[in-house]
């Protein structure tokens, strides 16, 4: 339920920000919403990526997770290996199975989203390539400079009960 959420909350930050693919995040929800059980931050890859990809890291229920969701392309892959650098620096990789839909992927537990996250937090550029074994699925480029308001919002009060950012 909370997956399908997510996919609508990355869908209307589709329709809301169709030429905000810069830096700038869409927040929604947020700490100080105690009704709300999901805060997310969503980020469009720049525009020379061609397909669209949006990174979204959010909380649900006290739990951070991470997602790198493909905007209107079906993608048939279980699970995919995400090789990414920071910055143009050495290349990294992590596993990330598919979630509900087929056009999301997504870190498997709390711990690893927030480490994920917590490493390129204070980055400029992130590039990304997703791949189903020895097939390139997508690539994509995000401008991560102003990333840390975004985490300040949606990853740094997670789980922690009445906390502000």
């Amino acid at each position: 339920m909370a997956l399908a959420a997510l996919a609508l909350t990355i869908g209307a930050a589709s329709a809301q920000t169709g030429s905000n693919v810069g830096a700038e995040w869409e927040i929604q929800g947020g700490p100080n919403q105690t009704e709300t059980v999901i805060t997310t931050g969503v980020l469009w890859s720049k525009p020379e990526s061609g397909i669209r990809v949006a990174l979204g890291m959010y909380c649900i229920i006290d739990e951070v997770s991470m997602v790198l969701a493909v905007d209107r392309k079906n993608i048939n892959a279980d699970a995919a290996e995400v090789t990414y650098r920071i910055d143009g620096g050495p290349p990294r990789s992590v596993s990330m199975p598919a979630r509900e839909s087929t056009r999301t992927f997504g870190l498997p537990d709390a711990d690893t989203a927030k480490h994920f996250l917590d490493q390129i937090v204070g980055g400029r550029t992130l590039d990304v390539v997703l791949r189903d074994k020895d097939t390139v699925l997508i690539e994509a480029s995000f401008d991560i400079s102003r990333m840390r308001e975004a985490y300040d919002i949606v990853v740094q009060p997670c789980g922690k009960q009445g906390a502000q950012p």
